[in-house]
């Protein structure tokens, strides 16, 4: 009608402003269910579904807070070491040691088989060289030590040819005296 007034007559938009008017809700009335609701929520009349789920996360964390310090508990207890007191009143701490193997190397042992060091360390590999051959790794440079290499060893050759095959890499130099090997 606003768009188009000249499509209704003028006893349509008579009639249209005559109607009754919507009624408005009081306000005061409104505002004291309101509040009434809002009370009996926390009061807890309500129909109880909000003190059941609060009731059930409290639960909840209180169990996972007693399955973490049980866990932290049980983790405490198996890595600290037992400390008992002698009998001089001294405190002595008892280390578990693990039992190592020796393996002796025969000639078909597959202790034997080739080692392929991708990408390590020196130190890495001549740690292992040393503690296999039964010698001692000096090193003159610190720095020669974290120098990386792509080395095959092959376990059946003597320590001299296995050094003499290593400098053949250009960034090191290996010398063997006695038991000891000198890398420079």
């Amino acid at each position: 009608m606003l768009l188009h007034p000249e499509k209704h007559t003028d006893e349509e938009l008579d009639r249209m402003l005559d109607e009754e008017k919507v009624s408005t809700p009081d306000t005061n009335e409104e505002w004291q269910r309101f509040q009434t609701m809002q009370y009996n929520t926390v009061a807890g009349k309500d129909n109880g579904l909000t003190k059941r789920l609060i009731r059930l996360a409290a639960m909840f964390v209180g169990v996972l807070m007693l399955s973490g310090i049980a866990y932290a508990a049980v983790r405490w207890w198996t890595s600290a070491p037992s400390e008992e007191k002698a009998d001089d009143g001294a405190t002595v701490t008892e280390v578990v040691a693990q039992p190592t193997e020796t393996i002796e190397a025969t000639p078909d042992s597959t202790q034997l088989k080739p080692v392929v060091f991708q990408n390590k360390e020196l130190a890495t590999m001549l740690g292992e060289m040393a503690a296999f051959y039964q010698c001692e790794t000096v090193y003159k440079n610190e720095k020669v030590k974290h120098v990386r290499l792509y080395f095959t060893w092959d376990k059946t050759k003597p320590i001299d040819d296995v050094v003499e095959t290593l400098n053949k890499f250009e960034q090191l130099t290996i010398t063997r005296e006695n038991q000891q090997l000198i890398v420079e």
